[in-house]
C-alpha cells in the first residue's frame, strides 16, 4: 500500500479502468475515489470567467459499497451530462449507510474518457491497519 494516508492509484485492466483508492476513514476513502475518478476521465481545461456554484447531495444506501457507487453515479452524472467537476468540500457519512455532501462545482470545457458506469466489479471495502481501501473499476 502507498505511504499516504489518502489517495488513489491505476491498476492495469484489460478492457475496462480500474483504481484502488485508499484513506484512514471512509470518508476520505470516499473522496480519494472521487478524485480518482475525475483523474482517469482526464479533465481537460476548465471555463474561464464562469462562477463556482455549490451545491448539497445526500444518499442513502443498503451498505457501504452500494452507498460508493451511488456517490461515485451521482458525480459522474454531473461530470457527463452537466460538464461540472466537483470538490467535496465536506463529506458526513453515517453508520446507516447515509452520505450527505457538500460540493463544490466547476465548468469544465472537456474531458477525454467517456466512463459509461460505476461497477460493482471486484468492489469491497476492506479495513486495513491504515484505514480503508477499495478497488473500483469503471465502466468505458
Amino acid at each position: 500500500m502507498n505511504t499516504n494516508k489518502t489517495g488513489y492509484e491505476e491498476v492495469a485492466h484489460t478492457a475496462d479502468l480500474e483504481i484502488r483508492a485508499w484513506g484512514n476513514d471512509l470518508e476520505s476513502l470516499f473522496i480519494a475515489a472521487a478524485e480518482g475518478m475525475f483523474h482517469l476521465s482526464g479533465i481537460e481545461d476548465y471555463e474561464e470567467g464562469f462562477s463556482a456554484i455549490r451545491e448539497q447531495i445526500s444518499l442513502d444506501a443498503m451498505d457501504f459499497e452500494g452507498l460508493l457507487i451511488l456517490f461515485l453515479e451521482e458525480l459522474l452524472y454531473r461530470l457527463t451530462e452537466d460538464y461540472m467537476l466537483y470538490d467535496i468540500d465536506k463529506l458526513t457519512i453515517n453508520d446507516n449507510f447515509s452520505l450527505k455532501a457538500k460540493l463544490h462545482g466547476t465548468q469544465i470545457k472537456s474531458y477525454q474518457r467517456d466512463i459509461k458506469a460505476v461497477t460493482y466489479h471486484r468492489l469491497n471495502i476492506q479495513e486495513t491497519e491504515d484505514g480503508y481501501s477499495v478497488n473500483i473499476v469503471f465502466d468505458i
